[in-house]
């Protein structure tokens, strides 16, 4: 991880990634979880340098710095505040977070799969 550069422009970050959905698609995503940290790391593709911008508390955006593209999310306290008080973050997440679980290292979603996480970057967003 990188430092975050100065006046990082998170509405311009917000509109060079309007293409989020079809990225994700076409890229897959890379789902890790750190379970002493209660952290959830989801990478777009085969992942850039990046720097992280927190867009709330415990949710960070990683933003390629040269082109303000969205590449990853880190969401900290994932089980014990996101799935805990997310209804919508369960849904989409809870079964296959508990095959992460059990595999305790990474996955690979790619297509219409890694589509699903979408609302996981929109929340961190907000």
């Amino acid at each position: 991880m990188i430092d975050q550069p100065e006046g990082l422009n998170v509405r311009a970050v917000e509109k060079l990634n309007i293409d989020l959905s079809e990225r994700l698609f076409s890229e897959g995503v890379s789902i890790a979880y750190d379970e002493d940290g209660d952290t959830l790391f989801l990478t777009i593709g085969e992942g850039k340098e990046a720097v992280n911008e927190q867009v709330v508390d415990g949710m960070y955006l990683r933003i390629e710095p040269d082109s303000l593209r969205i590449v990853g999310c880190v969401i900290v306290g994932f089980v014990s505040d996101i799935l805990a008080n997310n209804k919508l973050a369960r849904k989409l997440f809870q079964e296959d977070f508990e095959e992460l679980r059990r595999q305790g290292d990474s996955v690979r979603w790619e297509g219409s799969q890694a589509q699903r996480i979408k609302p996981l970057f929109e929340l961190a967003r907000r």
